[in-house]
């Protein structure tokens, strides 16, 4: 009998904790109309912050294209006519219209008779001057002024085949 009472006892205990559990846990759930006007003010300023980021988006990218060396905004830049040296490239070699250019404005056409090969032109320290990319069937116009004679190197910047590393030449610039 004792058995009995101690067992009821421990099921009734057990129903009050639990409903006292649940009482609690629901009268503390968030209604709606409790965080109404948090997240209106929230949106509002994720509204604001959105048009901000796109109007800062928007100006860094007419700069940054407007700044970028395109070859029509490079040919604006440059003043007076550029002499011009095409350049063919082929596995391993570079070959070049001229090997002496006048300082000044230069537009070099840059194309390939076979693959991909990066045209990157390296003053004497060593230091890049330019770069762009020769490919098949398409020429790529590279402006640059010359305003320091002197030798000037060109080496494949794009890995092309095992003899990858002997393509290179050079021209001079008075």
């Amino acid at each position: 009998m004792i058995q009995l009472i101690v067992g009821t006892a421990a099921v009734l205990g057990a129903l009050i904790i639990m409903a006292v559990f649940w009482k609690v846990g629901t009268s503390s759930m968030p209604r709606d109309d409790d965080y109404k006007h948090v997240a209106e003010a929230g949106y509002a300023i994720r509204r604001k912050y959105f048009w901000a980021l796109l109007a800062v988006s928007l100006v860094l990218f007419i700069i940054g294209v407007l700044a970028f060396p395109y070859p029509k905004v490079m040919e604006a830049k440059i003043k007076g006519e550029p002499f011009v040296v095409k350049i063919n490239s082929k596995q391993f070699q570079w070959d070049l219209s001229a090997a002496q250019i006048p300082l000044g404005p230069v537009r070099f056409d840059v194309t390939s008779q076979d693959v991909n090969h990066g045209f990157g032109i390296y003053d004497e320290k060593g230091g890049l001057v330019t770069q762009s990319q020769a490919m098949p069937d398409y020429v790529n116009k590279l402006y640059v002024n010359f305003t320091k004679p002197g030798k000037y190197k060109i080496w494949c910047l794009e890995y092309c085949g095992v003899a990858h590393h002997i393509m290179a030449t050079e021209f001079e610039v008075k």
